[in-house]
């Protein structure tokens, strides 16, 4: 049986080195920490997607389900003093579940831009997940960015699901529909994409064109257009190369941790 030796708040000498330092951040920042119990599980939560092989292969990494509130929730769990989150308009913070948009205003800004900083995240090896607790049935949107409908999801069957594609739509429809799932697009080569909720997988066609040299909103797309939000509770946004291959693992630790809560 393991035995933690608690070293303080914050402070585990079991812990993971990468979970540490975001409870180091979040320490450096003065932000309320999770609960003891609840480190744990997320320390455990890392050591998964480590396992699964999931954890090298991102870029960017935000667990908004938290008993620690809302400015934990704004850290990027793999470079915890990079592309810290930004809140816009307040979008409502629910212990344990994490945001929800108000459909009209209010959404999350990730301030990491793929086309600049991404590493893993590339033109032909990409991908985008959100874990959607409870999916709004009239403001849909997913994520996006600011000036158009680039790399934007929304939660429907819909066509309007892109990734590195330019503001073009599939030529066929896709489900991106659902509460309590794991969420993904991923670009797997120049003409192949694949979609996943929880672990059903679609394929689509749709030849590359660019990385979108924005940073990547969440519960919004097109804000400085027309404007178009989402009024979701989502639990998890992460960005990086693909994880077809890695997705049921991916699944799997996350709703572990989800469900533990």
């Amino acid at each position: 049986m393991l035995t933690l030796l608690s070293c303080g708040q914050g402070q585990n000498s079991s812990f993971d080195a990468d979970y540490q330092a975001v409870l180091n951040r979040a320490t450096a920042l003065s932000y309320n920490l999770p609960t003891s119990s609840q480190q744990i599980k997320q320390n455990q939560l890392v050591l998964d997607l480590k396992a699964g092989g999931i954890w090298n292969k991102l870029d960017v990494l935000y667990i908004f389900a938290n008993d620690g509130g809302q400015d934990f929730g704004t850290l990027n769990w793999k470079a915890p003093t990079l592309n810290q989150a930004t809140l816009i308009n307040s979008p409502t913070f629910t212990n344990n579940q994490g945001f929800t948009g108000n459909g009209t205003s209010s959404y999350i800004n990730n301030n990491f831009n793929p086309a600049t900083q991404g590493v893993n995240y590339t033109l032909n090896n990409a991908s985008r997940h959100i874990f959607v607790r409870n999916q709004s049935v009239s403001a849909t949107t997913l994520d996006g960015v600011s000036s158009g409908n680039q790399n934007a999801s929304v939660g429907i069957n819909t066509t309007l699901l892109r990734i590195n594609q330019g503001a073009t739509s599939f030529g066929t429809s896709a489900d991106f529909a659902g509460s309590n799932f794991l969420k993904s697009i991923q670009r797997t080569s120049v003409t192949n994409v694949e979609l996943f909720v929880g672990t059903t997988q679609t394929s689509r066609t749709f030849t590359s064109v660019n990385v979108a040299s924005e940073t990547q909103l969440i519960l919004a797309r097109g804000v400085s257009a027309t404007g178009s939000y989402g009024g979701s509770q989502v639990s998890l946004y992460s960005m990086g190369a693909s994880l077809v291959s890695e997705n049921t693992a991916y699944v799997n630790a996350f709703n572990t941790y989800i469900t533990s809560l």
